[in-house]
């Protein structure tokens, strides 16, 4: 989405601009998702729910959400109506993503597919291009400014490790294969800083154990209604506000022992919300059924004990597991072990409100821009938007490069 956004937007000031990308198609991960463009309505919401990030950088993702928007919708392509309460408190629209792809594509030009980024070039300090890897080898593109966007580190089960820390480099992925931290190793070959909030993540809870994962799975498995339902870890005691979202408590669970969870709810829960779609556009699926069917640990019970029994079977301590279940409402009652997933980051390379890569005394590096996943530093546990990254902040990088009368490639 930033890389996309960024050379749409140069395009239209009549840049030149190669667009380098690492899979078959252009798209990455924004092409797999539901197409909910969203954050917080208000600087004062974004700074309550996310106190850790960078305030800059959330003020200029706010203010800049509804010009973003409407950018989008100049294109023609389908934009809903605007709702509230997104993930709680977000202001969203869904966008037909793969028309918007379409849209911008022509526009830009230049893409190169099957082609990875493998190291800058630079001059004295200044970034002067990039060398790629693509069908017919090596190549070295110049160029006045290059803008990373390769979505974040979460395909690199090492540098998961690294800068979340262990256990995440054991977690499922749930994105674009290819986005393994390309962007983050070149700047920081190039001198650029590693941002704050490196060990928060964006992911949602998926069914435990699965032995099949990939892209058709990653939304009709999503447990969102956790933050209907209660939680326990193996010691069968709660560790987390589950209302918050299920996105708060995919990242508690890698705490827990074992980076596993058990999922507890009723009926209600589930006809009301596991069985209904999370939010406006979303899908319908009844995600209690998909667990089922995926083979994880799943059991229905027509009474509390019923369930203990399952569950301590599982090797949860039954003594506090009971005064759980005792919690929930009317039977048949569900359980269903959970596991944590990670679609991008919250950390990445060090960045201002443009765009501009920062070393570690915070200058800019020369000729350097990164948006989408590659920035990190504006969230810290709470997810505030994914693809409103790419579409705030991939053309604000690019309208920096040619303010500072250089072209972006």
């Amino acid at each position: 989405m930033a890389g996309l956004a960024a050379a749409a937007r140069a395009a239209e000031a009549g840049a030149d601009i190669v667009v380098v990308e690492k899979g078959p198609r252009p798209g990455g991960s924004a092409a797999l998702s539901a197409g909910i463009v969203w954050t917080a309505p208000d600087v004062e919401t974004l700074r309550r729910v996310c106190p850790g990030g960078d305030p800059a950088l959330g003020r200029a993702l706010v203010e800049g959400f509804d010009a973003a928007v409407a950018w989008i919708r100049a294109t023609g392509v389908f934009v809903s109506e605007r709702w509230e309460g997104q993930m709680g408190f977000g202001s969203a629209v869904r966008v037909d993503i793969g028309a918007l792809f379409e849209a911008w594509l022509p526009r830009i030009g230049a893409v190169l597919v099957d082609t990875a980024g493998r190291r800058l070039l630079t001059d004295r300090g200044r970034v002067r291009g990039v060398a790629v890897a693509g069908p017919g080898g090596e190549v070295e593109l110049e160029a006045d400014a290059v803008l990373l966007a390769t979505g974040g580190f979460q395909g690199d089960s090492a540098l998961r490790d690294e800068l979340i820390g262990a256990p995440a480099g054991a977690v499922l992925v749930r994105s674009s294969a290819g986005s393994a931290g390309d962007g983050l190793r070149m700047g920081l070959a190039a001198g650029a800083a590693v941002s704050g909030c490196r060990d928060g993540f964006y992911g949602h809870l998926v069914p435990s154990p699965l032995s099949e994962w990939g892209a058709a799975d990653y939304l009709p498995l999503t447990q969102y209604h956790s933050s209907r339902a209660v939680l326990v870890n193996r010691l069968g005691r709660r560790f987390t506000d589950e209302s918050l979202g299920d996105e708060v408590s995919n990242q508690a669970v890698l705490r827990q022992p074992g980076a596993r969870a058990v999922l507890l709810f009723d009926h209600d829960v589930r006809t009301r919300h596991a069985a209904a779609a999370p939010y406006p556009h979303g899908q319908v699926v009844d995600r209690a059924a998909a667990a089922e069917a995926s083979g994880a640990r799943f059991v229905v019970a027509a009474t509390p004990a019923a369930l203990v029994d399952a569950v301590a079977a599982w090797g949860v301590e039954r003594g506090p597991l009971a005064g759980q279940v005792a919690a929930l409402g009317a039977p048949p009652l569900y359980a269903v072990e959970v596991q944590p997933t990670i679609t991008f980051p919250f950390g990445g390379l060090a960045v201002d409100v443009d765009g501009r890569v920062l070393d570690d005394d915070g200058v800019p590096v020369p000729g350097l821009f990164a948006a989408g996943a590659d920035a990190g530093g504006l969230q810290d546990r709470r997810y505030v938007g994914g693809l409103a990254l790419g579409a705030v902040f991939g053309p604000r990088a690019a309208e920096a490069a040619l303010a500072s009368k250089v072209g972006v490639k």
